[in-house]
């Protein structure tokens, strides 16, 4: 009986100590050991991170903060006009007015720095008062680069509407609904304009609202047309009205603009041809005209 007691108290002491452990240290080894894995881990990443170039590592994290500075500095007025000078060239997406800014200051940099190394290189010094002019030659190219960029694309989406609308006006015709024709005719074209259609149905698609979707196409090409178009597309859901007939009516009306734009480029042609005729064409015709007499006069003089 005394060797039964023994082994239970025995057996008692051992279960108790396995419990206390259980309850007390295996927690405090686990948190200890997930500690070390934290540590190793975050040295893995410090070494990870040295690993990288310099240029990774040091200069392109101070660029960004220098450029998201003088961004912050940067007035919101040019802020929006950048943002909506990235979406009439059709870099929205792939721009930001960020990436306009770093841009003009990496070319202000460049412009200057190239500036002095030529002055110096020639012995003749940069004057201080051309250094202002440098920098803002500088900061119009990139501003430049993509304003003639959204003045092209602009051009495009105006000579592509008349063709669009009758496009939209024949599929309404032959009984489609208005998305459906609008989806049917950029399906047929390709262009800026057919993309800026696509991207308003897919923004009604996704749940904004049809007046915002068509608003946005608006702001995103630029083109006064469009947005004659587009207002009168809302008007005409607003009011209930005949939307073929109001494509009709769009139709002729546009491409009787695009005739009036034809007929006064061609207006303008005779006037702009004036001044490459007088200093380029008209000497040279004088000199094959009256080059052989001058050399016959001269000739005739030289004897008397």
């Amino acid at each position: 009986m005394a060797y039964l007691l023994t082994a239970a108290f025995f057996l008692s002491a051992f279960l108790a100590v396995m419990a206390g452990y259980e309850i007390f240290l295996k927690d405090a080894d686990h948190l200890q050991g997930r500690l070390l894995q934290l540590g190793q881990s975050q040295q893995e990443e410090e070494l990870d991170e040295m690993k990288k170039p310099f240029a990774e590592r040091v200069l392109t994290p101070g660029y960004e903060r220098f450029i998201a500075t003088i961004t912050k500095a940067t007035p919101k007025s040019i802020r929006m006009k950048y943002e909506k000078l990235i979406q009439q060239s059709g870099y929205l997406g792939k721009m930001t007015p960020s990436n306009i800014i770093s841009m003009q200051v990496m070319m202000a940099l460049i412009v200057v720095g190239v500036s002095v190394l030529l002055a110096s290189g020639m012995g003749k010094p940069l004057s201080p008062m051309l250094y202002p002019l440098i920098i803002l030659i500088a900061f119009m190219v990139p501003y430049s680069f993509f304003n003639t960029k959204a003045q092209k694309r602009r051009l495009v989406v105006q000579n592509q509407l008349p063709d669009m609308l009758d496009l939209l006006y024949i599929s309404v015709e032959a009984g489609l609904g208005f998305d459906m024709a609008l989806k049917k005719s950029t399906d047929k074209m390709k262009g800026p304009l057919s993309e800026e259609i696509k991207r308003g149905l897919s923004e009604i698609s996704k749940g904004k609202g049809r007046q915002e979707a068509f608003r946005g196409i608006i702001q995103r090409t630029g083109v006064d047309d469009v947005n004659t178009f587009i207002t009168a597309v809302i008007q005409s859901e607003m009011l209930g009205t005949n939307i073929a007939n109001m494509l009709r009516v769009q139709s002729h009306e546009m491409r009787q603009r695009r005739r009036q734009r034809a007929e006064e480029k061609a207006q303008k042609i005779p006037i702009k041809m004036l001044f490459p005729l007088i200093f380029f064409m008209l000497p040279a015709l004088f000199i094959v005209i009256l080059g052989p007499a001058g050399i016959n006069m001269i000739k005739t003089l030289t004897k008397m």
